[in-house]
This record gives C-alpha cells, sequence and structure tokens, in this order.
C-alpha cells in the first residue's frame, strides 16, 4: 500500500476527514479497500461507500447492532446475521414479530422487517439531548444522567464555566446550559461523581418505538486497546455491584448467619448493613465503605446479638456446623497428637463421614445454602437454618460414632471412628496402639 504525506507509523488510526486531505496532498483519493494490495494491509478502512446502522429485535426485546455497507466485508460483530443480544431498556412497547408469538405489533405496524429466524429488523437513528436547561439537585443528577464525564479541569481554563448549586457544581461549556454541561456531585458512598449532561436516544425511524442508548467502553470492531477497554468494563461492573444499594444488606446478612445467627431480624441487618456503608460502628471502623472492622463490630456488639430477652427466643443462634463441632469436643478433651502430627491432616477423615472439611467445599456455594429451610418446627415456621443441609440421619450416626470411637479408642479407624487404616485388631478400649491421637 502506498504510504501518503505525513506518514507516521505503521496501522495508525486517522478519522475519515485526515485520510482525505493526506491523499489529497499527494493526488490520490480513497478507494474501495477490497482492490487494494500491497503489505500493511489490515481489516480496518474508511470508505465512502453508504452505511446505514440497524438493529435485530429478539422476541424477548433484547437487540443487536447490524452495520449495512456497500463492502464485501463486514464484521462478525456488526454483521447481519451477528447474534450478539443484549438487554436494553425500551421506553414502552417494542417492535414485536406476529409470528413469534400472539399479540405481536407485526415488528412495529410494519416500520421493522420481520426475520426468518424470528425477531424484527429495524433502521435506527440515534439523537442526543440535554436533560437539564437549569441546575438540578443532587438526587436528579443522580437518577437521571447515565454517561460519565472526563474532568472539566483537564480541558483549557477558557473551556468550561463554573456554577455552584446546592452539593452540585456545573461546568458550562459556552456560558450555558447544554448536553455538554458537567455536574460535579457526590453520592452518598462519598465518591466525586461527574456527570454529562446528556442522555442519547436511539429511534426507531419513522415509528415511536425508541430506548436509551447505553454506554459501553467496548469498541465493536478487534483494536488495540480491546484489552485496556475489556479491564475498564470489568472494573466498572466490579464498582458497580460494590456500591449497589443491595449490596451492604446482603453482605450483613450473610455474616450474621455465620458469626451470630440463622434467622436475624430487619433492624439488626439494617444495623449492620449501615456500618458497613459507614465504616463506622460507635467509635470503632475507618470510616470508609466496606470497613469489615465496623461490619463484624456490629454484628458482635449490636443488640441483635447481646440482647438478654435473645436467651428466651428458642429460635435465636445456629447450628454449629460438623466440622467446628467435632473440633471443639477434641480440643475440650485435650486431644494429644502422636509423634507431632496436625490436626486436620490426612490423618483424620472428616469428609468420609461428616461430609466436610476445611478447604474441601464440594461446590462454589460452600457445604450449604444459606437459605435452606429445614424440615419440622423450624421449616413449618419457615426459618432458615444453612447447617441443617449437613445434619441428616447417616451424618448424625458417623458423628456420634467418631465421637464415642475418640473417647475409648482414640482417634482411629476402630468402630467407625475419625482415623484411617484398616486395622482393627487393637480396638479394645483404652489401647491406643493405632490411634494418631487420643484424648
Amino acid at each position: 500500500a502506498t504510504r501518503y504525506t505525513e506518514y507516521v507509523f505503521d496501522h495508525e488510526r486517522v478519522n475519515f476527514s485526515a485520510a482525505n486531505v493526506r491523499c489529497s496532498r499527494d493526488g490520490l483519493s480513497q478507494c474501495d479497500f477490497n482492490f487494494v494490495q500491497g503489505d500493511g494491509v489490515v481489516g480496518l478502512h474508511w470508505t465512502n461507500s453508504a452505511c446505514q446502522i440497524a438493529i435485530k429485535v429478539n422476541p424477548e426485546g433484547k437487540v443487536a447492532i447490524v452495520y449495512e455497507a456497500m463492502a464485501n466485508i463486514i464484521h462478525p460483530n456488526v454483521h447481519k446475521d451477528n447474534m450478539n443480544y443484549f438487554k436494553v431498556y425500551w421506553n414502552g412497547d417494542f417492535p414485536r414479530n406476529s409470528l413469534d408469538e400472539n399479540g405481536g405489533n407485526s415488528c412495529g405496524n410494519g416500520e421493522c422487517s420481520p426475520l426468518e429466524d424470528g425477531g424484527c429488523f429495524c433502521y435506527i437513528e440515534v439523537d442526543e439531548e440535554a436533560v437539564f436547561s437549569k441546575m438540578p439537585r443532587t438526587d436528579e443528577v443522580l437518577s437521571k444522567l447515565y454517561i460519565g464525564a472526563y474532568d472539566p479541569l483537564t480541558y483549557n481554563d477558557d473551556m468550561f464555566s463554573k456554577e455552584f448549586g446546592e452539593g452540585v457544581i456545573a461546568y458550562l461549556a459556552g456560558g450555558a446550559y447544554s448536553s455538554s454541561t458537567v455536574f460535579e456531585v457526590e453520592d452518598s458512598f462519598g465518591r466525586v461523581r461527574l456527570m454529562k449532561n446528556s442522555i442519547e436516544t436511539v429511534r426507531v425511524k419513522n415509528s415511536e418505538y425508541s430506548f436509551r442508548n447505553a454506554p459501553s467502553f467496548m469498541s465493536l470492531l478487534n483494536e488495540e486497546s480491546a484489552e485496556r477497554d475489556a479491564l475498564n468494563e470489568v472494573n466498572a461492573l466490579v464498582d458497580h455491584l460494590l456500591y449497589h444499594q443491595n449490596t451492604a444488606p446482603f453482605i450483613a446478612s450473610r455474616l450474621i448467619q455465620r458469626f451470630a445467627t440463622s434467622n436475624p431480624d430487619p433492624i439488626y441487618v439494617s444495623s449492620v448493613a449501615k456500618s458497613f456503608r459507614t465504616g463506622k460502628y460507635g467509635s470503632l471502623g475507618s470510616g470508609k465503605y466496606g470497613d469489615l472492622a465496623a461490619t463484624v463490630s456490629a454484628i458482635l456488639l449490636d443488640p441483635g446479638s447481646q440482647s438478654a430477652v435473645l436467651d428466651a427466643d428458642p429460635y435465636h443462634g445456629s447450628i454449629r456446623e460438623p466440622l467446628t463441632k467435632a473440633l471443639h469436643v477434641l480440643r475440650s478433651m485435650e486431644i494429644k497428637l502422636e509423634n507431632g502430627k496436625k490436626v486436620l491432616e490426612n490423618h483424620f477423615p472428616f469428609t468420609e463421614r461428616i461430609f466436610q472439611m476445611a478447604h474441601s467445599f464440594p461446590s462454589v456455594f460452600s457445604f450449604f445454602l444459606p437459605e435452606n429451610i429445614p424440615s419440622g418446627r423450624p421449616g413449618e415456621a419457615e426459618l432458615t437454618s444453612p447447617e441443617a443441609m449437613l445434619t441428616d440421619m447417616p451424618k448424625i450416626i458417623n458423628m456420634l460414632n467418631g465421637l464415642f470411637s475418640a473417647i475409648k479408642y482414640g482417634v482411629s479407624r476402630c468402630n467407625n471412628g475419625f482415623g484411617r487404616g484398616d486395622n482393627e485388631s487393637n480396638c479394645q478400649e483404652g489401647n491406643f496402639t493405632d490411634a494418631v491421637a487420643r484424648l
């Protein structure tokens, strides 16, 4: 391929107007990329061929982006056959193929075309408009603006002028409110948010159907920046989940189940969730969001776990896990290990006996489910007991056999004990010859 004037490096990216200027300076013009020959030819190029943006809408209302261009090569991510559907928020109804379901609307009353494999094909246009024409409140900025903005301080000093409101700073481009205005606010978590005063709406041409254009970090094409953009996308998702309004009560309820009681009351959960959000419980904690020192302090010191009246509640507390129950008995009986062996080595096959062992989760969901409702009176009262999943009859019998065996014969194989091995010839009460530990 010919290297044009002001060439900088191979695969340099320039916009369409810059490419035209450089070609004109060399007496050249843009051409059909499919007929270009030579070294350094890559799959991304500018063309003056007609191009339209369209979408495919599946029966659930999800959309896939399609580029209709006069070219022989279309990137698979935007090809008409692509199946990269994603969720959007329609403003009301959306085009439905009448062949997909009863009550369809003939693909938007004929404004879109039905697809043979289901769904509709629609041509679209994207509008951008300002959301606020005057100074908004903080809650309005956080609830109505969805697009972040670069820090206005990174621009030239004369790019923006400041206007101050109650908890809001508006950076006005050209001295007036527009879609280029940036609002600076602090959210309930203490984070400074910079939001662009803009909303983009995708509209199906010649119809009333539309949806908000969702922000995205990722390009539809395979660019050099794909790895960086993917990392930004993941970081944005993690940040969103961490600060989601349900995160604090979710973590609070799960930690309370592990440290205090299987059925915490709403006030108790709310108190712990507040400590997670504020990072403080009384004088404890750093004051930062998600401080676990403050969270655990609230779990252990809150009246929800310390009140004396809880002793009268038969359903307060939780069942001890089988492993901690077995270790509690062994330690309380002053277990003595033979030959310097360590606790919980392979000599102790707890997984085979009581179906629980440290670092041996059967799945990523641990040994039991936090929403487990046991049978019997607690189940009839719709109370949860996660640990009850490991307390069926075979496991209870194995636990009792193991504990009685440890008391009589030490930790050995005798009478279905917690030890390993097949030799039961020395299984006599008080004979610890084959035991790896004794009480």
